[in-house]
C-alpha cells in the first residue's frame, strides 16, 4: 500500500515538473537607454514608416522538450495621471519555434513589412489618433512616458503558459534652447558688442549636449549674405561640448569637451583668436540622442562686434567704479587705493570675464555678489593681487 502512495507521489511531481519545464518565457531589453526621441519611422504608428535602427530587443526562450507554436503579440501605451492611455497593439502570425530555441527578436523586425516576426494586424486605437495627428505634424512622438508591453501565447490555446513583459521609454522632445550673450540676434540692424576678445558665450536649455559654431564675417565678401550663409562659410572656432559639472574641463569619450554649465568662455589659446573690431555670428546647435542618427537643434544666430577699448568698455568700468564705492563702508579704504592713480590696478583694462572659486561667473552675478557685499550680507575677510 506504501509503494502505490509513494508511485503515485512520485508520479505527480513528474508531472508538475513536466509542466514548469514547458513553459515559454519572454524577456525585453533596451538597446538605447539615454534615448529622448522617437520619430515617425520608429514605431510606424502612421502605417508610412520603415524602422532601420535598433531600439529594444525581444528574447523568446523555449525551455520544453518539444516545438511550441507561438504568437506574440504587443500594446503600445501611454502612462499618465496613473493611467494607461492605449495607442496601438498588434500580434504576429503563428511561428514555430524549436525545443530548447531561443530567438532574438527587434523593433526593426516589428515594425517592418515582410519580416518574419512583423506585427501583422498592427492597428491604432481610437486614443492613438490625437497621438498619430501629432506625429503626423511633427514627425515625433509627443512628449510623455511611454510602454511597451509584450505577451507571448500559444496560438492554439493551449501548450505553455502565457508569458508577458515591458520596457518603457521616457520621451522628453527636448527644445529648449536660447541664447544670452554675446551680442543680439543677428537679423537686427546692428550686432551687439562685446567689450572682450574673449567673450563668454551663454545659452540656456533643458539639453546637455552642445556645438558652438563661430564664424566671421567678411567686409565686402558677406555684405548680401544672409547669417545662415555667414556662418557656414567662415568658421573661425567649432566645438562639442558636455556639460558634467563633476568632470568639467576634461575630454568626453567621444571628444567633446566637458563644461560645467551652459556657458563656455572663449579659448585664449588653442584657437583662432578673435580682432579688435570685427564682426562675428555664433550659434549653439543642441544634440540630442535619438533611435537613429543623433539629432540637432540649432539655435538662432546672433553676431557681436568686438570692441575691447571702446564706449562699452568704459560703461562697463564705470559701473564698476560705481559698485567698488559702494563697498567702501564695509572695507574701509583698503581697496579704493588699488583704484588710483598709481595703484596697483591703475591704467588695466577690463576683459569683461570674471573668474569666481574656479569657474567663469557674468557681469551680472559679479555684480548681485558686489550687492551683497555693500548690504552686508556678504563680509568681505581678506583682499589681494595676484
Amino acid at each position: 500500500m506504501s509503494g502505490r502512495k509513494l508511485a503515485t507521489g512520485l508520479l505527480i511531481w513528474l508531472i508538475t515538473v513536466s509542466a514548469v519545464q514547458a513553459q515559454v518565457i519572454i524577456q525585453a531589453q533596451v538597446l538605447q537607454r539615454d534615448l529622448r526621441l522617437f520619430f515617425l519611422s520608429d514605431l510606424n504608428l502612421t502605417g508610412r514608416g520603415r524602422a532601420t535602427n535598433e531600439v529594444f530587443s525581444i528574447s523568446i526562450i523555449n525551455s520544453a522538450a518539444i516545438q511550441q507554436i507561438c504568437c506574440l503579440h504587443m500594446d503600445l501605451s501611454k502612462q499618465e495621471g496613473g493611467r494607461s492611455q492605449l495607442l496601438a497593439s498588434g500580434t504576429t502570425n503563428p511561428f514555430t519555434l524549436a525545443a530548447g530555441r531561443t530567438i532574438r527578436i527587434t523593433n526593426v523586425n516589428l515594425f517592418s513589412q515582410a519580416q518574419q516576426f512583423s506585427l501583422d494586424d498592427y492597428a491604432i486605437e481610437d486614443e492613438g489618433e490625437e497621438v498619430q495627428s501629432r506625429i503626423l505634424a511633427t514627425g515625433k512622438l509627443p512628449t510623455g512616458l511611454y510602454r511597451f508591453t509584450f505577451l507571448i501565447s500559444p496560438c492554439s490555446g493551449s501548450g505553455f503558459s502565457p508569458s508577458e513583459t515591458y520596457i518603457e521609454f521616457d520621451v522628453s522632445n527636448p527644445t529648449s534652447l536660447d541664447l544670452i550673450g554675446p551680442g543680439e540676434p543677428a537679423d537686427r540692424a546692428l550686432p551687439g558688442l562685446s567689450p572682450t576678445l574673449f567673450p563668454l558665450f551663454r545659452w540656456n536649455s533643458n539639453l546637455s549636449r552642445f556645438k558652438l559654431t563661430v564664424a566671421e564675417k567678411l567686409a565686402g565678401v558677406h555684405d548680401a549674405a544672409s547669417p545662415a550663409e555667414i556662418i557656414q562659410d567662415r568658421i573661425r572656432f567649432e566645438r562639442l561640448f558636455t556639460v558634467d559639472p563633476a568632470r568639467s574641463g576634461g575630454i568626453a569619450p567621444d571628444g567633446s569637451e566637458y563644461i560645467s554649465g551652459t556657458s563656455y568662455p572663449y579659448p585664449s589659446a588653442g584657437a583662432w583668436p578673435l580682432e579688435e573690431g570685427k564682426t562675428y555670428y555664433w550659434r549653439i546647435t543642441g544634440v540630442a540622442p535619438s533611435s537613429g542618427a543623433e539629432a540637432e537643434f540649432p539655435s538662432e544666430i546672433w553676431a557681436f562686434r568686438t570692441d575691447a577699448g571702446g564706449m562699452h568698455s568704459l560703461e562697463i568700468r564705470a559701473g564698476m567704479s560705481e559698485m567698488l564705492a559702494s563697498l567702501r563702508p564695509a572695507s574701509g579704504e583698503g581697496m579704493a587705493p588699488l583704484f588710483r592713480s598709481g595703484g596697483e590696478l591703475d591704467g588695466f583694462t577690463l576683459t569683461g570675464r570674471y573668474w569666481l572659486n574656479g569657474r567663469w561667473i557674468t557681469y551680472e552675478q559679479l555684480q548681485a555678489i558686489l550687492i551683497k557685499l555693500s548690504t552686508g550680507e556678504y563680509k568681505l575677510i581678506e583682499s589681494r593681487i595676484e
